[in-house]
Formats: C-alpha cells, structure tokens, sequence
C-alpha cells in the first residue's frame, strides 16, 4: 500500500529546500504532491525563517562594527598619500620641460664636431687621391713619351705598371676617377698597338692587290712578336696573317683556273709573288706551294710559324684535294700510271712538310692510302651519270635487231612442224592458262558439221604469271597439278622429257607446240627434230651505249688482275669493278620508265625491247667473261622489268578497249535505236583502236610477241562480248542477227593474224587468242537453227567450247518455249560431255 506523507512533513521539506538547500531524502516525498491547503501554512514558516536569519545578521553587524571603522580610515590616508605623489609627478615633469634646450644645444655641438672632424679626413684623403693621380698621371705621360720615341719595350713596360696600379690602388672606390684613368690607359695602349701593328706590317708585308708577300729579316720582328704577345694581341695579328696569307697567297696559287690552269709563284729572297695563270699539274702545284711553305719556315719566328702550320695546312691540304686531286683522278686505266706518280709526288710533299717540322698534311695521307676506294666511288658515280647522259641525249634512233635461237621439238605431228615452215611465229602459245598438254588447235571457223578439233578445256581469266610478273622474287611458276612441266613450258609450247628445270618465259621468246601428256604415246616416237627461230625487231639507240658501259667495267676488271697492275694502288679494286653492272642496270630502271614515254611513242614497248636486248647481250658478255652467276640475278630482273613494261603497256591497251566496249552497254537491246547505235559505234571504236594499236606497234615488236599482245587484247574483247552475250535473257531474231554482224565485225581482225595478211595463208588467230573458237561457235549459235545447235553439241566439238549450262541458256534466250526446245535441251542435258 502507498504510504501517506503528512502536510507538515512536505511544508518542513520545502522550508528545509529554501533555507539550506537540503533535498528531500525520502522518495514518498519527493514523489508526493504538495497540498492547495498547506499554501498559507508554508508560506508563514518561510516569512518565519526569514525573521530569523535577519535578527542573526544584525546581531553580527553590531560584533563587527569597529573593525570596518579602521578599513576606512586607512583607505583614506592612502588616497591623502596618492595625491602628494602625484603633486611630486607633475613638479618633475616641469623640472624635465626646462632642461630640453639645453639637451639640443649639446647635440648641435656634437653634429658640428663631427662634421668638422669628417671633413677633415676627406681632405686628406682627397689629398692622398690627387696625390696618386698626379704621379699615375705622370707615368702615363712617360708612357706616351716613350711611344713617340718608338721606345716600345719602355712603355709596354710602363702600361703594365699603370695596369697593376690600377688594380691594386684604391682608386675603385671613386667611379668616375677610375673610369677616366683606365680611359687614359687605353689610349696609351692604343697609341702602342699602332705603334706595334705599324713596325709588324714594316716586317711582314701583303699586298692583295698585287699579291705579294714580304718579310723582313732580322730581329725586329721577334721583339715585335714579343711585344705582341706581352699586350696579348699574338693570336688575333696571327689570324689576321694567316687569313692574308691564304686569300691573297696561297689560294690564289692553288685555285684551278680555266683549262687546267693556275698561278704560277716566284720565290726569293725579297719575298713570295704570285704569277701569271700558266698550265699546271697537281706536281706543279704542289711543289710550289712547298716553295711557299719553305720560305716563311726560313722567314718567320716559331711562335708565328708553328700557329701558321696548324691552320693553314689542314686547308691546304684540303683544297689540293678538293681542287686538284679529285677531279684529276683518272677513269680509265691508261692514265693510272701517271696518276701513280701525281700519288709519289703528294707523298714527297707530305715528307717535306714534316721535315719543316709542321704538321697539318695527314688528310693527304689518308686520301692517298683510301685511294682504292675513292677511285672506284668515282667510277661508280661516272657510270652511273653516264647512264643518266645516255637516256638524257638519246635520239631515240632505232634499229632492226635479230633474235636466233635453236631449239629441239618432239616430231609427234610432221604436219605441225611443216606448218611452222620456219616462221617460228606460228608456234607461239600466248597465254598460260591454255593447257599446254594438248596441241594448240586448228584456226577454223566451225559450221555445221565441224571436223573435230582438240582445245582447251578451260578458260581462265588472262594474265601475265607465265612471264614471272606475280611474283618479283622468282621468274618460275609452280607446276601445274597432274603436269609434269611448269608454266614456263606452257607459256612456251615446249616439252622437255629430260629435266624438270623452270625456265623464265617471255612474250619476245619463241615456242613450239608441246605434245599432250594426258594423250596416250604413239606406238612409234619419231626423234627430237631441231629447229632454228629467228625473227627481228626493233631497239633504240640505248641498249648499245649501255651495254658498252658494262662491259668496259668487266674488262678493266679483268686488266687489273694482270702483271702490269700489280703493284698499282687500285689493284684491289677489280672485284669492286664487277659490281658496277649492276649498279648500271638498276639506274637504267630507275630512270628509264620516266624517259623512254616522253621521247618515244609506245615508249614503253620500245623500253620492253630495249631491256630484252639488253639482258641478252649481257647474258652473252657475261658468258664470255665467266661471270654470269655473278650477273644472273641482274639479268634476270632486267628481263622482269621488260615484261613488266610490257604487262603495263598492254594493261593500259586492254583497259582502253574495254572502256570504249563499255560503250555497247551489254548489247541489251541492240536492235533498236539509240542502242543500236551505241552498240555500232562501240564496237567500231574497238576494233580501229586494236588495229591502230597493231599499226603502232608493228614496226616495234616482233612478230609473234606483236601477235600474242594482239592476241591478248583481242581475247579480253572476245572474252566480254560472250559474257555479254550470255548474259542477255531474251535475244529476239533482230538482235541475234545485230549480235552476229558485231561478231562479224571482231572476226575480220582475223586478218592480223595472217602472215603479210594474206588472206590465203592459214590465220594463227586460234593460236594466239585463247577464247578464238569458241567466239566462233557463238556467232554459228546465234544463227543457227535448234538442230543445227544440237548437231554441234551432239556430233560436233561445240562440247570443247561450252557447257551444257552456257548452251542451255543460248537456247532459252535465242528461242521461244516450245516443245522442240524441250526436247533439245533434255538432248543436250542428257549428252552431256
């Protein structure tokens, strides 16, 4: 049960609270809530305690009464005590304020003792200054004096006393005094420097404008040099010799003039003149300049001399060389020999020069001892501006050259070799990708019942890989799959049962037709018959003169390998020799393709050629000499970079008869106005462009590598218009009649493949244009009748051309649906071959 707190229990609590700050230790007064009734109660005993703690503090007071009486009566005799001292402050601030002026005066006498004082020593000290100056004035006054009488010695005496003064003395503290003093020291030497400059230039005398050099002899020029060495001014008056010496002496004799001419020079004892221009050697330079270098060794002091040496002789040394020996080494081996002695007598200078005791000449030294080299560098550089100079003023003169070559060919078809009939044209095989294991076809233009001819059964996109242009590094191909020759033998026609060797094949090369490989042997195998091909074309004025280049570096090659160069300087450089061919040719290729263009029409035909002929006549030479594995590599890309001429020339032809081909526009629609039109002009365009190419270039190339570059932009005409054709979905009897007058048009080139374009000799059209027959058979398919289309596939060769696909389409374009069309092309699907 909650205990109850009585109402006096809180009342006594609070009075406790409010008169001593006790807080209630009981919690169930603390937590009990004070009465409204006990209010007035409570607030008696507070106003009683009140009444209380009042009455104890009165009686407290009253105790202490007396005590606070004597607090105050000290407080007031310390304020009586602060007021006397302040009276006392105030009487000596007075006192102070009237002692003032006399502290001022005493300053002022202080200051103007000081004053007196500091004036005092400045005078003396200015007197002391004067003093100095007056005696340093004095001595440059003596220095002066001893310049007018020429007394050198004295007064460069006397300027290194005022010098030492001037460093030592305490005039440095005084600005202006000390630069007007060092003024007056370098007027005195100045005044001595001329005086110098003056007895050195009465001792040594150059005359530029004569020429002339003149020294004195005698020991004034030492005691000259001494001074100038004492005044520091040696170096400087050194170089300025030195310089006159070389502009207006020594160069004026070792510049060459005109002709081989130079200054001749007088030696004596009066002096050194330089003559008049007079024919000159590198021996008579030389010794003249000796004669120079002896005379001012005898004439002039060490300290000139020696300084002298070290600079001019290094520039001679390299002016002789540049000036006279470079230019007068020789090229060819007929003027060695007296080259060798010019060598002698460049050493004998060298010795007389260190027998001088100077130095200075070993860049001679070295140039003789790298002589081998520097000889050969010439060489090189003179062949190389050679072939440059014979590109350059060629005239582009030409001539008819012959190409004979004896080959050994299979008599597998007497009748092909009768058809050759010695013109080796007939057998060329122009393109790679014509399989060289069947014989090249007959050229016949198929009719209805063709007799059966053999052909390619592929036809690939033409390129040049038989002649080694996809790939720079090898000239060979690979071997063909299931072939055992390479694409040499394709590209040439002939088969070789003894070796498996690559052979580089090239369009200017001839080629006899190689027997199958696939076909069985013939029971009787008839022995290798030799045949000889020749045929000519033309080459320019450049060959020759590059080929006489080459070979005088082979020959001197070789005569230095002989008795009568063995002991010559050069001796060594034969093997050097033997590398500049090939320098030869690679500048011929680098700058041959930029020339032959602006100089020649077909340019590039004529630069095939001219590299052809060129790599021949070299294999030859080098041949000869025993050198050609050495040359093979050179050789063999002088051929790449013909063809590779060639290939350019021909890509650009092809390129332009596709374009004006272009112009046809597929031949879509051929029949009819304006295409017709279009198609007319387009193909006219094409073939005067082929025939103006055959007139251009008749007279360049021989006849079959005219033939087989006719061939190849024939074949890519040829090889777009059956892609054209082909491609058209429905050729109405109009258009196929259109089609076969344009074919027509492209069959007459036919008579450029005819020897002297007769039209009764047999056409190598077939032989040189890869996609001939079937262009053929397309023009019989364009006008022929459903039966006579299959005939051809059924009994013909039309299956050697076309495909069973490409016939198909031929027919579903050219022929309306019809069951007579079905039952064909079933025929034609179902003997497919």
């Amino acid at each position: 049960m909650p205990v109850t707190v009585s109402e006096e229990q809180l009342c006594q609590s609070v009075l406790d609270f409010v008169v001593d700050g006790a807080y209630p230790s009981s919690e169930e007064i603390v937590a009990a809530e004070f009465p409204v009734s006990a209010l007035s109660r409570q607030l008696e005993s507070i106003a009683h305690a009140r009444e209380q703690l009042e009455k104890e503090i009165h009686a407290l007071t009253e105790q202490t009464a007396d005590d606070v009486d004597g607090w105050i009566s000290q407080a007031k005799q310390l304020h009586a005590d602060i007021e006397r001292s302040r009276e006392t402050a105030r009487e000596i601030v007075a006192q102070h304020e009237k002692t003032k002026p006399l502290q001022l005066a005493v300053r002022d006498a202080t200051a103007k003792v000081q004053l007196m004082q500091t004036e005092l020593a400045f005078n003396e000290a200015v007197t002391g200054v004067l003093e100095e100056v007056q005696e340093f004035t004095g001595r440059l006054e003596s220095g002066h004096k001893a310049v007018e009488e020429e007394r050198i010695k004295d007064a460069i005496e006397i300027l290194e006393s005022v010098h030492s003064t001037l460093e030592t003395a305490g005039f440095s503290r005084y600005g202006n005094l000390t630069s007007i003093l060092r003024e007056n020291t370098s007027t005195l030497r100045s005044s001595i420097v001329e005086l110098l400059l003056l007895h050195w230039a009465a001792e040594v005398r150059i005359d530029r404008d004569k020429k002339e050099l003149r020294i004195s002899n005698g020991d004034a020029l030492d005691q000259i040099i001494e001074s100038l060495s004492r005044l520091g001014m040696l170096e400087s008056v050194n170089q300025s010799f030195q310089r006159d010496l070389l502009e207006s002496i020594i160069y004026n004799v070792l510049k060459p003039l005109t002709s081989g001419e130079s200054r001749d020079v007088i030696v004596a004892e009066s002096g050194i003149v330089v003559g008049e221009p007079t024919p000159s050697t590198v021996s008579d330079v030389l010794d003249r300049i000796a004669r120079i270098l002896g005379y001012l060794h005898a004439r002039l002091p060490a300290p000139i001399a020696q300084p002298l040496s070290e600079t001019i002789l290094p520039r001679v040394s390299s002016k002789i060389i540049n000036w006279w020996l470079t230019a007068a080494i020789p090229i060819d081996l007929g003027s060695l020999h007296d080259f060798e002695k010019t060598l002698d007598r460049v050493l004998g200078f060298c010795r007389t020069v260190e027998n001088l005791g100077w130095h200075g000449h070993e860049e001679l030294v070295s140039w003789v001892n790298q002589l081998p080299r520097l000889w050969l560098t010439k060489r090189r550089v003179d062949s190389l501006d050679q072939v440059r100079k014979i590109l350059a003023t060629s005239k582009g003169e030409t001539k008819q050259v012959e190409r004979i070559e004896t080959e050994m060919v299979e008599q597998k078809e007497d009748v092909l070799l009768d058809t050759v009939d010695d013109d080796w044209d007939a057998a060329w095989d122009n393109e790679e990708e014509e399989n060289p294991s069947k014989p090249d076809p007959e050229p016949k233009k198929p009719g209805p019942n063709p007799e059966p001819a053999p052909a390619s059964t592929e036809a690939e996109d033409e390129d040049v890989s038989a002649w080694g242009l996809d790939d720079d590094t090898h000239e060979t191909s690979e071997a063909p799959s299931g072939d055992d020759n390479d694409d040499v033998a394709d590209a040439w026609g002939w088969d070789d049962d003894e070796e498996e060797k690559t052979q580089a094949a090239t369009p200017s090369q001839p080629a006899a037709p190689a027997p199958s490989k696939q076909e069985p042997a013939p029971a009787k195998q008839s022995a290798p018959k030799e045949i000889t091909l020749r045929e000519s074309y033309t080459v320019t004025d450049v060959p020759d003169a590059i080929i006489a280049l080459v070979e005088r570096q082979i020959t001197d090659a070789e005569s230095l390998s002989k008795p009568e160069f063995a002991s010559s300087r050069v001796s060594s450089s034969g093997s050097g020799l033997l590398g500049l061919p090939t320098l030869i040719l690679a500048m011929f290729k680098a700058t041959a393709p930029s020339i032959y263009p602006l100089k020649l029409n077909s340019g590039h035909i004529y630069l095939y050629n001219d590299s052809m002929y060129l790599a021949e006549q070299i294999r030859g030479i080098a041949e000869t000499h025993q050198i050609l594995d050495r040359l093979t590599p050179d050789i063999e890309g002088l051929e790449r970079f013909g063809r590779m001429s060639y290939s350019k020339e021909l890509q650009t032809q092809r390129t332009i008869v596709i374009d004006l081909l272009d112009g046809s526009q597929g031949f879509a629609h051929c029949s009819e106005q304006p295409f017709l039109g279009e198609c007319e002009n387009a193909v006219s365009a094409t073939v005067d462009r082929i025939r103006m190419v055959h007139r251009e270039w008749q007279p360049i190339l021989s006849r079959s590598v005219l033939l087989q570059a006719l061939g190849s932009l024939l074949s890519s005409v040829i090889n777009k218009v059956i892609i054209d054709i082909e491609d058209l979905s429905d050729i109405s009897e109009a258009e196929s009649q259109r089609l076969v007058s344009f074919c027509n048009k492209l069959s007459e080139l036919e008579d450029i493949f005819r020897p002297d374009n007769n039209p009764e000799a047999v056409s190598m059209a077939a032989v040189y244009v890869r996609n001939w027959l079937k262009f053929q058979y397309l023009i019989n398919i364009l006008e022929s009748s459903l039966a006579d289309i299959k005939f051809l596939w059924t009994e013909g060769e039309l299956h050697l051309e076309f495909t069973a696909d490409e016939v198909v389409d031929l027919i579903e374009a050219l022929f309306a649906e019809s069951d007579h069309r079905r039952r064909a092309i079933a025929e034609i699907r179902r003997t497919r071959r």
